[in-house]
């Protein structure tokens, strides 16, 4: 078979695996034409090419993600019926209504793109529900209520078997990889690199969202610095987080130093916040409110230290721009020519 003929059929061989085949151009070179694969759109899997473990792992987790929304959400607007906006049944359940919809972010975009490090954060946000829904029934006496026993009982008896099963659908992913950047282990290695940056972007956007609620306290009532926070704060994580995201994607060096500079604004932001609301904790407030200055306490803690990952990974993905995961993962090759004898890549 001609070798073009062979790279069809390593195209099509990865379909067994719900893998969209890339396009495919002809691409004049020296002894003729060849079909060479160019990236032309991102690469993704689809639902009819999961495994049984990979389809169980889907289904667990939207049934998990979606049973715990439809409690919080009838909680969260029992709270509101009742007046309660400033309460922390009305902060935490704000919390946990953001966080369910990253988590099915994260099922779905982290399987279908075999993104692992997405599905490790998803762990960890279940985790870290599981925690509270134990933390706050067991400290908060008086907020008791059967519909919070409900929801205990369901994420003790849910949550374990969809962490076990995230963690080893995650650790047999590959075969994606190996279809963006190749059998190169160099190639895959700062594809992997790339993937945890890329990953812990969107665990800080979350995490910031979340700390910002929980500075707000109450729904209703939001003074100056705290409109500030809302209406700017917010939005500047975002915008930075994505800036983040493209200087990845396009490997820009130079603008890599302005986004750790605008960056020094995050950590800056959370110290000063978790100094301010641990001052102005009183001796008589209530379990409730005490239980929000602690759960302040720990995600400002949790988002200075994923501030901190995050400019220990721009340093890593910083020295590895350059070296052809560019070209290879992200960019459209449309103006390279691939030698039939050598298959290396020559631009023009």
């Amino acid at each position: 078979m001609s070798a073009s003929g062979d790279d069809v059929e390593d195209s099509t061989e990865y379909s067994r695996y719900g893998i969209k085949d890339a396009p495919q151009t002809a691409i004049a070179t020296p002894l003729g034409q060849a079909q060479a694969i160019v990236v032309t759109c991102v690469q993704t899997r689809t639902c009819a090419g999961l495994n049984a473990k990979e389809a169980s792992f889907l289904i667990i987790s939207i049934v998990n993600i979606l049973t715990a929304l439809g409690l919080t959400l009838y909680r969260f607007i029992t709270v509101i019926d009742e007046g309660n906006s400033g309460s922390a049944d009305f902060t935490f359940a704000l919390i946990l209504i953001i966080n369910g919809v990253f988590s099915i972010f994260y099922v779905f975009h982290g399987l279908l793109r075999e993104k692992k490090y997405e599905l490790y954060v998803l762990i960890l946000a279940i985790l870290v529900v599981m925690v509270y829904c134990i933390v706050e029934y067991i400290v908060n006496e008086k907020g008791r209520s059967t519909l919070k026993l409900v929801r205990l009982i369901l994420v003790a008896v849910l949550a374990p078997p969809n962490i076990v099963l995230a963690w080893s659908v995650a650790r047999h992913f590959g075969y994606l990889t190996f279809r963006i950047v190749g059998a190169s282990e160099y190639l895959q290695h700062l594809y992997k690199q790339a993937s945890i940056f890329s990953s812990l972007l969107k665990f800080d956007v979350q995490v910031t969202a979340s700390f910002v609620i929980l500075v707000l306290k109450d729904g209703t009532t939001v003074d100056t610095f705290k409109q500030v926070a809302l209406s700017v704060g917010l939005p500047y994580s975002v915008l930075w987080n994505i800036y983040g995201w493209f200087i990845l994607r396009r490997e820009w060096k130079k603008q890599t130093w302005v986004f750790a500079f605008f960056g020094l604004a995050k950590p800056a932001y959370y110290i000063f916040q978790i100094i301010k609301e641990y001052s102005q904790l009183e001796d008589d407030a209530t379990e409730g409110q005490k239980l929000i200055v602690y759960s302040t306490l720990v995600a400002g803690a949790l988002g200075v230290l994923i501030w901190c990952v995050i400019m220990v990974e721009l340093t890593i993905v910083y020295k590895n721009f350059g070296q052809g995961l560019k070209e290879r993962a992200f960019d459209v090759l449309a103006s390279e020519k691939t030698s039939l004898i050598t298959g290396r890549r020559v631009r023009n």
